[in-house]
């Protein structure tokens, strides 16, 4: 029981070398981007069908 609180406190100073920094804002925040088309669309054409 004597030693808890000196084992604590070498705890405390190592988790202070390991603490992360705060994450910063992005400049360009994250978005989904639209899939390619894999074949081009018909301007203006209705395609019959046969």
């Amino acid at each position: 029981p004597g030693r808890i609180p000196e084992l604590l406190r070498n705890l405390e100073s190592m988790a202070q070398m390991v603490k992360l920094p705060i994450r910063r804002e992005r400049a360009f925040p994250r978005v989904v981007k639209e899939r390619p088309r894999k074949y081009p669309k018909a301007q203006g054409k209705s395609q019959s069908v046969a």
